[in-house]
């Protein structure tokens, strides 16, 4: 823990972070005249810039710096999801006939469509939909749990590794914009779709979609994500979160809120930002003074 009067300085995560939020400058700057918002967005990204330097600045000691600290980069993630549904609702150029035509491919139809018109059971839906809600739960949940039980790198460790999840999914939805099977067909209307927790995602989903932004899930990315971190330090906790971040993934499809490759490009961004979050911190960490 800082001492009193030191500052909580530069870190990885703030790397990060910045970088993110450079590159979705660039994405508003290159596009003139196409995102309307524009002058808002780099009102808000110019504002995220200099929340991070006051963080590296803010005393130490203090408990708003250091939940600050720990918390801001998921905080973030909400805002920049809407950001992005903002610039693709501008841009309105979005790749869902491609990943239609490789699902077809794959499966010769597509499963997001034909999986819960061919199970609609109630029951069925109530899991699938429940392992979705719980997104929220395990990326909050996992870091605080590390935090709590193995002390505030390992929480810092979870949060770097699910935000670059986040982040590297935002990026590349910036690059290959999806709007996803939500956009294309017409909801699901059976008695999978009366359940209660269906409801519940289906308003979630409905108040706060981002357009552009299936390809990868980033609820698949994060989540898996997290359970990975957690397998570390807290194997108990991931062997009990596995089987509800897997739920999470087939409900994604089965709800027809994302292609299967979008929850499988997903799982793959999980892996490489579980592989590589611990020699990134590594690196990016700021030099020792000597």
């Amino acid at each position: 823990m800082a001492e009193p009067g030191e500052r909580l300085g530069p870190r990885p995560v703030d790397a990060v972070v910045r970088v993110f939020v450079l590159v979705m400058i660039a994405a508003v700057v290159i596009r003139p005249g196409r995102v309307v918002e524009w002058p808002w967005l780099l009102a808000s990204d110019v504002l995220a810039l200099l929340l991070i330097e006051l963080i590296a600045r803010a005393p130490g000691a203090g408990a708003v710096a250091r939940f600050a600290a720990l918390w801001y980069p998921l905080i973030l993630v909400p805002v920049y999801y809407a950001q992005l549904g903002v610039i693709g609702l501008d841009v309105e150029h979005v790749h869902d006939l491609t990943l239609l035509r490789w699902e077809h491919l794959l499966f010769s139809g597509q499963p997001s469509v034909a999986w819960h018109r061919a199970m609609p059971q109630a029951a069925l839906s109530w899991v699938l939909h429940g392992c979705y809600l719980a997104h929220y739960a395990i990326i909050l949940g996992v870091p605080l749990a590390l935090w709590l039980r193995a002390g505030r790198d390992e929480g810092e460790r979870a949060v770097f590794t699910v935000s670059l999840a986040f982040y590297v999914c935002f990026v590349s939805s910036l690059v290959f914009p999806v709007a996803g099977p939500g956009y294309t067909y017409p909801p699901p209307a059976g008695p999978e779709a009366r359940v209660a927790t269906a409801r519940l995602v289906h308003w979630i989903v409905d108040s706060g979609s981002s357009y552009g932004t299936a390809f990868p899930s980033s609820h698949v990315a994060a989540s898996w994500a997290a359970v990975l971190v957690a397998g570390r330090r807290a194997p108990g906790l991931a062997l009990l979160l596995a089987p509800v971040a897997l739920g999470l993934a087939a409900g994604t499809v089965y709800g027809q809120f994302h292609y299967v490759l979008d929850a499988a490009a997903g799982a793959a961004v999980a892996l490489l930002c579980f592989a590589v979050a611990d020699p990134l911190r590594t690196w990016l960490a700021p030099a020792a003074p000597k």
